[in-house]
C-alpha cells in the first residue's frame, strides 16, 4: 500500500503571493479629507445656512457610502482566493479524518483491552503490597491515573506504600482509642462493643462523653425505677400469705419468708442493713 501521504512531513504543494492592494494617491486623498474637516470643524448651523449644510451633509454621506462601497468590492476580492483556499484544504481535512476515525474506532478495542490488562496487573500488585503489609486492599483508594500508560511500576507501589502508610496510622490510633473506651467501659460497667463500633465514625473525645451521659442516664432511670418499686411495695400490706394493695384490695405479691444466718464484720452488717431498708424488706433479729 502506498502510504508515502501518512510520512508527509513538509508543506502543502501549494503556491500564493501576498495580496497587494496600491492605494497610490492616499496621502494626497487624505489631505483632501482632512482639510475638508478643518474647515467644517468650526461650522454652525444656522437659519440662514441650513439648506446649505442640509446639501453638505447629503454630499458627505453619498461619499462615505460610495468610498465604503470600493472598500468592500477590493476586500472582497483580495478574501476570495483565502476563501478558496480555505475550502479546499477543509474538504482534505475532512477526507483525511474519515480515515483516520475508520482506524481509530478498531484501534479502540485493542486499546482497551491493554488498558484492562494493565488494570488487572496493578490490581494484583496492590493485592501483593497490602498482603505484606497486613492491610485489606479494600483500604486503598483507586487512582484514576493509575491505569495510564504513563504510571511506572516504581511511583505506583511508591503511592500504594503512602497509603498504606496512612492506613497503618489509623489502625493504630484506632486501637489505642478502643483500649481507652475499653477501660472506660469496664469502669462504668457498659457493655464495649458498641462504643468501640461508634469510634468508626466519632472522635475519641465525643465517644467518652456519650458514654459517661448514657452510664448517668441509666442510672437515673434504675434509681426512679427502684424507687417507685420500694414506694410500691411500702404501700402494700399484708394480709396472711399475701401483700394487697390498701385501696383497691387488689392481691399483688405472695409473702416470702426466708430464715437467714449471716456472718460478717460491723462494715459488712451495717451496709446488710442498709439495702434491706433501701429495698423495704422487712427483716428482724433472731434470738441466739
Amino acid at each position: 500500500m502506498n502510504n508515502e501521504l501518512v510520512n508527509f512531513d513538509g508543506e502543502i504543494p501549494v503556491k500564493y503571493m501576498p495580496a497587494q492592494v496600491n492605494f497610490e494617491g492616499y496621502d494626497e486623498f487624505k489631505g483632501r479629507v482632512v482639510q475638508l474637516h478643518d474647515q467644517y470643524q468650526n461650522y454652525v448651523v444656522t437659519p440662514k445656512n441650513l439648506k446649505e449644510a442640509q446639501d453638505l451633509s447629503k454630499k458627505l454621506g453619498k461619499f462615505h457610502r460610495r468610498v465604503n462601497k470600493q472598500r468592500t468590492a477590493i476586500t472582497n476580492e483580495i478574501k476570495q482566493p483565502a476563501e478558496d483556499f480555505k475550502a479546499q484544504i477543509d474538504d482534505l481535512l475532512k477526507i483525511t479524518d474519515e480515515t483516520k476515525k475508520q482506524i481509530d474506532s478498531q484501534l479502540a478495542v485493542y486499546e482497551k483491552k491493554e488498558a484492562e490488562e494493565r488494570h488487572q496487573k496493578k490490581m494484583v500488585r496492590l493485592q501483593e503490597l497490602c498482603q505484606l503489609a497486613n492491610i485489606d486492599p479494600e483500604d486503598i483508594e483507586w487512582q484514576k491515573d493509575w491505569d495510564n500508560k504513563s504510571i511506572t511500576n516504581k511511583r505506583f507501589d511508591r503511592e500504594v506504600n503512602e497509603q498504606i502508610s496512612i492506613v497503618q496510622q489509623k489502625q493504630q490510633q484506632f486501637a489505642e482509642n478502643a483500649q481507652v473506651i475499653t477501660q472506660k467501659a469496664e469502669e462504668l460497667g457498659l457493655p464495649v462493643d458498641h462504643w468501640i463500633e461508634e469510634l468508626g465514625h466519632s472522635s475519641l473525645p465525643d465517644v467518652l462523653s456519650a458514654m459517661g451521659q448514657y452510664k448517668k442516664e441509666s442510672d437515673d432511670i434504675s434509681k426512679k425505677q427502684h424507687e417507685t418499686k420500694v414506694k410500691e411495695v411500702e404501700n402494700l400490706k399484708q394480709a396472711g400469705d399475701r401483700y394487697i394493695d390498701p385501696d383497691t384490695g387488689e392481691v399483688k405479691e405472695k409473702v416470702i419468708t426466708l430464715k437467714l444466718e449471716v456472718k460478717g464484720n460491723q462494715w459488712q452488717m451495717e451496709q446488710l442493713q442498709s439495702f434491706l431498708k433501701d429495698n423495704a424488706i422487712e427483716y428482724r433479729g433472731l434470738e441466739g
